[in-house]
C-alpha cells in the first residue's frame, strides 16, 4: 500500500508568490508597497516621499488616491518619522477602557469601574506614606 507524500498547507511565502504569478501589475504594485514599507519602517522619509513621487502617475488609480493623500499630510508623516513620539500607548488604553465600559453596561460604583480598568491596564497604586521632615 503506497502513500503519496504531500503537505496540504502552503505557507504564506508560498501564496504570496503564487498570487503575484498570475498578475503582472499585482506584482509590481506589491513591489513598489513592499519598499514603501521598508523605507517606512526605517524612517527613510526622503526615499519614501521620492518613490511615491516617481510611481504616482503609473499606478492604479486607488493607489494614486493613497499616494496623493501621503503627499497631501507629508509634514505629519515625516515629523511621525523624525520625532520620538508617539500616542500608542494612550490610544491602546483609551481603547481598554471603552471596552471595559461597553461590557459593564454602567457601573454602578466609580470606584469599582476605576479599579476594574487599573486591573486591566496593570496599574498598581501607590501607597504613599507621610514621610517626616527632619529639622
Amino acid at each position: 500500500f503506497y502513500r503519496p507524500t504531500f503537505r496540504m498547507h502552503l505557507t504564506n511565502q508560498e501564496i504570496v508568490t503564487k498570487l503575484l504569478s498570475y498578475s503582472q501589475e499585482l506584482k509590481e504594485h506589491y513591489e513598489i508597497y513592499q519598499l514603501l514599507l521598508f523605507h517606512f519602517q526605517e524612517k527613510q522619509a526622503d526615499q519614501f516621499f521620492e518613490l511615491i513621487q516617481e510611481t504616482l502617475d503609473s499606478v492604479n488609480p486607488i493607489f494614486q488616491t493613497v499616494f496623493k493623500t501621503f503627499l497631501k499630510d507629508k509634514d505629519k508623516i515625516v515629523n511621525a518619522l523624525a520625532l520620538p513620539y508617539s500616542n500608542a500607548k494612550l490610544e491602546a488604553t483609551n481603547n481598554i477602557i471603552k471596552v471595559i465600559k461597553r461590557n459593564a453596561f454602567g457601573f454602578r460604583n466609580f470606584e469599582n469601574f476605576k479599579t476594574r480598568i487599573f486591573i486591566a491596564i496593570n496599574i498598581k497604586r501607590e501607597k504613599t506614606s507621610p514621610v517626616l521632615s527632619r529639622c
